[in-house]
């Protein structure tokens, strides 16, 4: 088995086994007392059960890049790492107004050229008991320590698909999208189907590719919010029944700003106001390549949160998207995060699932 579930429950500490059969890591119960003493208990069902403990993610400190010499470029550099923790803030207290625990990520030193944990939804993911970790970073280490079940992926090309970016949990069935066509039949996604088979859930590996919350989100049973990137057919077989909004993804030709900094970077990313600080987009693109992502591919407006079947934490505000959320009696909580076209990521992606409460009927 993937789990000696009965040498957990008894607090020992128990081997489980990757994908390709050989022992790698150790599952911990160990106390957690910068929450009172409790350890996290991992726990994830349906992406809309009602969350109780959230990572939420970490950027580096203003006060790492003294050393830049040129002032414009220091000062927006310091600008968008201020207003990206004060919006992470933000974020921490309206989980906390809701009830939910929050932790984050060690302050992240070093190489400042790589990506810091600002985005843990892309390094781990929660499927039932156990948080599956594909890039266990320095920072996540105080984190992991406390968490009851704890398996590191086999290191490997694919191993970034073991994210909740990727899969989606909803009523036994993982539905699983995948970032590349071949990556469908790798020895991984063949691996981890049979496991999570085996522990009693379906599998369906989906044919279309890229980050599934980017694509399409499930606020609460029998609604979904989507991309024109999912067809209509695929969901009349899998979720037959129930009420599907597809929202428009062809959005950036309206925005000029938009269009001139593509011409600069690829549309790779985008700093509103810094369109025309050509010294900060050559720093960028030279030595922050890493940082960033692709966020021409990105639509924020299906990136959110729930927080319960009745509440979810979304980016903006978009009439349609609200008034879909109305009709099936989900409250949306806008939660801004200023910087996600630098990021390229909403409060879907900053965040991490850890426990989410499940009642079976």
């Amino acid at each position: 088995p993937l789990i000696d579930s009965d040498a957990i429950s008894r607090g020992q500490t128990a081997i489980c086994r990757n994908g390709y059969g050989s022992r790698f890591t150790l599952l911990r119960r160990r106390p957690m007392p910068h929450l009172n003493n409790l350890m996290i208990h991992i726990q994830g069902h349906n992406t809309y059960d009602p969350l109780s403990v959230c990572m939420v993610g970490r950027t580096y400190s203003p006060d790492q890049f003294p050393h830049i010499q040129d002032p414009t470029v220091r000062d927006r550099l310091q600008l968008i790492l201020h207003e990206t923790e004060e919006d992470y803030l933000n974020l921490c207290r309206v989980l906390r107004d809701a009830g939910v625990e929050v932790v984050r990520p060690d302050q992240p030193q070093g190489d400042w050229s790589q990506r810091p944990p600002c985005q843990p939804r892309d390094d781990m993911a929660v499927v039932g008991p156990v948080l599956h970790v594909n890039h266990a970073r320095p920072e996540y280490r105080t984190i992991l320590n406390q968490c009851s079940t704890v398996v590191e992926v086999p290191p490997c090309a694919e191993s970034r698909l073991i994210s909740t970016s990727f899969i989606h949990r909803v009523q036994g069935t993982l539905h699983w999208g995948t970032n590349q066509p071949q990556w469908r039949h790798s020895a991984l996604v063949e691996s981890y189907t049979q496991q999570w088979q085996a522990a009693g859930w379906s599998v369906d590996v989906m044919a279309n590719e890229g980050h599934g919350d980017c694509t399409w989100c499930v606020p609460c049973e029998g609604c979904i919010i989507t991309l024109h990137d999912v067809s209509r057919a695929y969901y009349e077989s899998q979720f037959p029944g129930w009420d599907i909004l597809y929202v428009e993804d062809k959005y950036w030709h309206h925005m000029s700003p938009f269009r001139r900094i593509k011409q600069q970077n690829g549309g790779r990313w985008w700093v509103p106001g810094a369109e025309d600080e050509l010294a900060f987009g050559a720093f960028v693109n030279t030595y922050l390549k890493e940082w960033v992502g692709y966020v021409e591919e990105t639509v924020f407006e299906v990136n959110m949160l729930s927080l319960s079947p009745d509440v979810i934490l979304v980016n903006n505000y978009h009439k349609e998207v609200f008034d879909f959320l109305e009709r099936h009696h989900v409250t949306p909580v806008i939660v801004p995060f200023r910087h996600r076209w630098f990021w390229d990521g909403g409060v879907h992606c900053v965040t991490q699932d850890l426990r989410r409460e499940h009642h079976t009927t």
